[in-house]
């Protein structure tokens, strides 16, 4: 293979990477993106809150032990009254700053109307890190999607 070829094939390597990675980036960002208006939510406070379903069933959210400190473990749970709950997909990114996105599924823990995960949040770069949640939600009424945000203490 010819220097010039050679040349031409690393050119179109970093050029087709460059696209992958902007694709990426987008995707992701998208995936997080939440319309506060169309998608209901809540803002923990002590550790839980209450979102209404488009159902107009509730759910409550809670996050274990509070406050979260960054490189933690932290328990995640979903818990409900009237509906039944199958699984979860949460996906937790940074709201402020982009801090990855840490992705995870719920199972049911004790009973049949509570979900949780256990998981840990990265290391953050200022003292109190703003951090959203982002649910899917199966329960026995079809798919819901939530939103919830939380602080997490760099210690």
């Amino acid at each position: 293979m010819s220097t010039k070829q050679l040349k031409l094939l690393w050119t179109l390597t970093i050029a087709a990477l460059l696209v992958m990675l902007l694709y990426l980036a987008n995707h992701l960002s998208a995936l997080m993106d939440i319309d506060e208006s169309k998608m209901p939510g809540c803002t923990m406070e002590q550790g839980s809150c209450t979102v209404t379903l488009s159902s107009g069933d509730s759910v409550r959210l809670s996050v274990s032990p509070w406050p979260v400190l960054a490189l933690k473990p932290v328990e995640f749970s979903i818990m409900a009254d009237n509906v039944r709950l199958t699984s979860a997909k949460l996906a937790l990114t940074g709201r402020t700053m982009y801090m990855g996105i840490h992705q995870y599924t719920l199972r049911p823990f004790s009973d049949s109307n509570t979900l949780a995960v256990n998981g840990t949040i990265s290391v953050c770069t200022e003292k109190v890190m703003p951090w959203r949640g982002r649910v899917e939600l199966e329960t026995d009424r079809g798919t819901e999607h939530i939103w919830f945000d939380f602080d997490v203490l760099q210690m």
